[in-house]
């Protein structure tokens, strides 16, 4: 993992992170909150990594961008 993602979880915890990828995934894709939980584990597994991983990812586009 990068030290910037060690850097998100760290200060936001990865129970914090998760639902910050929840949470952007609902607005962007105007899904549930099940739906996007659901859109998170299909795309760590999709990617063969972890669902902390893939959500921490999210947050770190949407925070370069």
């Amino acid at each position: 993992m990068a030290p910037d993602a060690e850097n998100i979880i760290e200060l936001l915890g990865p129970r914090e992170v998760i639902g910050q990828a929840i949470d952007l995934l609902m607005d962007r894709n105007d899904v549930s909150r099940d739906g996007a939980f659901e859109m998170l584990v299909q795309s760590s597994s999709g990617s063969r990594r972890g669902v902390r991983e893939t959500a921490v990812d999210i947050v770190q586009q949407r925070k370069g961008s």
